[in-house]
């Protein structure tokens, strides 16, 4: 590098963003209004041990959906999330480290299915009542004393009729300063949770032949919470990663002619039945952006919101956005990838000719990114929204190319006709066609 050559500052390390975003008031208030995708992104760059002062801004509706992104961990790209119960005890952790108060309240505003699966993976709830009986039947047998000494060899606290017992130590002190505030500040949220606890204990000891083999299944609770989670971002737009990686295997499956033959698949017509109209600033902010971005331009903001996206963008957090071909004049030769900059051409043409297809298409293309984000590859890693998004543009380009080749028609009266998913499907399965493994092509 030249000495003349100014050197390009470095990002700020996360200690120094964090400071930069809580030292001016402004950006405090944009923290309110990030999207819950963004914000679990911060917090995860941050580390979530320092991100204390971050989650106490965090309103109720954030850390729902935070939650819903950050709690539910897969080992690789397609396949469907489990509930992380270590990762919700760091949580607690850190929520209590704000105060007890304000973590018991964030407790009792979230879905009740949630908090009942997070504190029964981490503790065995026994009725006071009918664990004094079982003692008394038993006597001192053997069965009686082994019971008696698992008793005592567990942390616990009684709580109006329960005794709350320990599973492990990870978060256990959190735990009974969350619940004993809870005790305190709504009694009856109290009663209500560790009464649903105490119902899942009885069954488990009963499944597992007895107290002292109860161990920590919770799998019928989870399964109807990770349903409720997979309604939940549905409806916001997110796809799940069986049906995205149901969705791609699919595209490949079929023939070109095959694709054009069935029209939309069944994935996603059960996705756009499921989508529930949303404000721009769902969970799905991010992947809409960037679609949009990839596609048409970038959108303008509010300062303050405007400021904080740059500053996340220079640490990292964000995703820059992708690269924005400029329309074309009539007559000029468009440079670079030539398939998606033809499909921007006809998608802005549609915004002129009719605004509402324009917009279905624009729906497509953020379902499309979401798919990708949700099941394919990326190396070993999953897409990136902002890569996701161009990726789905490039796709959609091969397949419009292919069908103006082969059917004779006007790219415009293409895209008009057939949706983006299906000029999606037809460009993945080419990539596949010539060897090459779609998600990776699309990367390039």
């Amino acid at each position: 590098m030249s000495a003349l050559t100014p050197r390009r500052p470095a990002p700020p390390s996360s200690r120094q963003l964090l400071t930069r975003v809580l030292d001016q008031p402004e950006l405090i208030t944009a923290v309110r209004g990030l999207p819950p995708r963004a914000l679990a992104r911060l917090i995860d760059h941050v580390g979530l041990d320092d991100a204390g002062e971050l989650i106490a801004l965090a309103t109720v509706d954030q850390l729902e959906q935070v939650f819903d992104e950050d709690l539910w961990r897969s080992s690789r790209p397609g396949q469907d999330e489990t509930f992380d119960a270590a990762r919700f005890a760091l949580w607690l952790e850190v929520m209590v480290e704000a105060g007890a108060a304000f973590a018991a309240r964030r407790l009792a505003a979230l879905p009740p299915d949630l908090v009942v699966l997070a504190l029964h993976h981490h503790a065995l709830v026994l009725d006071l009542d009918a664990l004094a009986l079982e003692m008394a039947e038993l006597g001192g047998s053997d069965d009686g004393d082994a019971i008696e000494k698992a008793l005592d060899d567990r942390p616990y606290v009684e709580l109006d009729a329960y005794r709350v017992i320990s599973r492990g130590h990870d978060g256990w002190d959190a735990l009974v300063a969350v619940l004993v505030e809870l005790d305190a500040v709504d009694h009856g949220a109290l009663e209500r949770l560790l009464e649903r606890c105490a119902a899942l204990t009885e069954r488990e000891v009963e499944d597992e032949g007895g107290l002292h083999a109860a161990l920590s299944a919770a799998d019928t609770l989870a399964t109807d919470v990770a349903a409720a989670r997979e309604d939940r971002r549905a409806h916001a737009g997110y796809v799940a990663p069986s049906a995205a990686t149901a969705f791609l295997r699919h595209a490949v499956a079929l023939d070109v002619d095959a694709v054009r033959r069935e029209g939309r698949d069944p994935t996603t017509r059960a996705y756009f039945r499921e989508l529930a109209p949303r404000p721009t600033t769902s969970a799905t902010t991010s992947a809409t952006s960037a679609a949009t971005t990839s596609a048409r331009g970038p959108a303008t903001a509010d300062a303050p919101a405007a400021r904080l996206a740059s500053l996340l963008t220079e640490a990292g957090v964000l995703d820059a956005p992708p690269a924005v071909t400029p329309r074309l004049a009539a007559g000029e030769t468009a440079a670079g990838d030539a398939p998606a900059d033809a499909f921007r051409e006809a998608l802005a043409a549609l915004a002129d000719r009719d605004p509402d297809l324009h917009h279905a298409r624009l729906s497509e293309l953020v379902y499309l990114a979401n798919v990708l984000v949700a099941g394919a590859d990326a190396g070993g890693r999953a897409f990136r929204p902002a890569e996701a998004a161009d990726a789905a543009v490039r796709a959609c380009g091969l397949g419009l190319a292919h069908l103006a080749r082969a059917t004779g028609d006007d790219a415009q009266a293409i895209l008009a006709r057939d949706g983006a998913d299906l000029l999606f499907r037809i460009g993945w399965r080419l990539l596949r066609e010539r060897g090459d493994e779609p998600a990776r092509a699309l990367l390039r």
